[in-house]
């Protein structure tokens, strides 16, 4: 996607605010963008020197995945000794042909371990690529220990991104502790009082700006600033 110079300058202004250790998330609904928006986000963490590793809640090789991490070293599970050359990782455990129970039961094997092991070190940007599917109780249910990284993990210089297609499928202890969302569409009540947790923009403010959002526009929210929000959009 060739984004236009009105996103450009202000992913430059995100970069120039954004420090290591400050946590970000992005909702919006399928196909608004989220992937192309949080692909360009790891990169600033990677241009700034972390290492970046992205969860990934696939039971199939995913295209959109493939074609946006191409290059990418895919661990299936964490690996506690990391090389130099290894700062940009897709954890995706090998569920290829298990069935949903199977799959389910690795995958919160895996990310559980990752979670902890990155909690005694600190340092990672983790990719959260699916926030529902991996704190939901019906799912993978790591909800508190989400919660416990966005809350403990800013000192440790641990830098959380989660993906959610609605604010109001993630845990409620992420939001105090956030330092910019990009929020597409939402009109729902639980989504808007979500929000509201938030160190930012009054409720009524965030209602009137994110309900007027288009299919492929994002508010840019600086949390616990005084400047106003902004729409993103990765095609304008």
């Amino acid at each position: 996607m060739r984004i236009g110079p009105v996103t450009r300058e202000q992913l430059l202004r995100l970069r120039m605010q954004w420090s290591q250790g400050d946590h970000v998330l992005v909702t919006g609904p399928t196909k608004s963008g989220k992937t192309e928006l949080t692909r360009r986000l790891d990169q600033i963490r990677i241009d700034a020197g972390s290492y970046v590793v992205v969860f990934v809640c696939k039971l199939q090789p995913d295209e959109t995945i493939l074609k946006s991490y191409a290059g990418w070293t895919r661990w299936t599970r964490w690996h506690k000794r990391v090389k130099p050359t290894e700062n940009r990782i897709l954890l995706w455990p090998r569920v290829e042909g298990k069935s949903v129970d199977e799959a389910m039961a690795l995958m919160r094997e895996v990310f559980e371990e990752a979670l902890k092991e990155i909690s005694k070190t600190g340092k990672w940007t983790v990719h959260l690529d699916e926030g529902l599917l991996l704190s939901s109780p019906h799912f993978l249910g790591l909800s508190d220990l989400i919660g416990m990284m966005y809350a403990l993990m800013r000192t440790a210089k641990a830098t959380m991104i989660t993906l959610a297609q609605r604010p109001a499928h993630l845990p409620v202890a992420i939001y105090p502790n956030l330092s910019h969302a990009f929020i597409g569409r939402a009109s729902e009540l639980p989504d808007l009082k979500r929000l509201a947790d938030m160190d930012g923009p009054s409720s009524r403010q965030l209602r009137d700006v994110i309900m007027a959002n288009g299919t492929h526009d994002f508010t840019w929210i600086k949390v616990g600033s005084k400047e106003p929000p902004e729409q993103v959009n990765l095609i304008r």
